[in-house]
């Protein structure tokens, strides 16, 4: 008996070519941003390769799920946490998304801004000094679907691994 039924795998490989996609266009969007990019220098050289090592992270933890290596459930776990919660606050920023984002949350700058959106894969690391009085919270609602399905994916293989255990007793 396999630890790993077909479904299990199944599922594991949709969530796999899910992250692997995510993260191509990712580098797809990096890409596009390095054309518009103005001026390179240090600092921004130091986002746009957070950039490609996050969206990398996506393909990897995709890579490992599509081979059904159960590794990959924990790392993608992880990946889908760093893309829950998107940020600003004064001068820092961050939001990250391999794949669909649905967030909403609020700006408050000099008003106070309720919004929603729409989107795929993007990157926004930000450090503007000048501005001291910027909050920005978001919460992307996609990760929260998709940690959800990797533990019931999880939950799947510890029942399996619960049945052969009690098969060769």
């Amino acid at each position: 008996m396999r630890l790993l039924s077909f479904d299990i795998e199944n599922r594991m490989k949709i969530l796999g070519w899910y992250q692997i996609a995510g993260g191509v266009f990712g580098y797809y969007t990096l890409i596009i941003g390095l054309f518009y990019e103005g001026i390179m220098t240090g600092a921004v050289c130091v986002l746009y390769i957070l950039a490609f090592v996050l969206f990398s992270f996506s393909v990897y933890c995709g890579n490992l799920l599509r081979k059904a290596n159960i590794k990959g459930l924990t790392l993608s776990f992880w990946n889908q946490s760093l893309q829950v919660l998107q940020i600003g606050v004064w001068a820092l920023g961050f939001t990250y998304a391999a794949g669909i984002r649905i967030a909403c949350g609020f700006d408050w700058d000099e008003t106070f801004l309720f919004d929603a959106s729409i989107s795929l894969s993007e990157v926004n690391l930000r450090y503007t000094p000048s501005e001291t009085s910027h909050l920005l919270i978001w919460v992307n609602f996609v990760p929260f679907l998709i940690m959800y399905w990797i533990g019931k994916i999880e939950n799947d293989i510890e029942d399996r691994r619960q049945l052969m255990e009690s098969v060769t007793e």
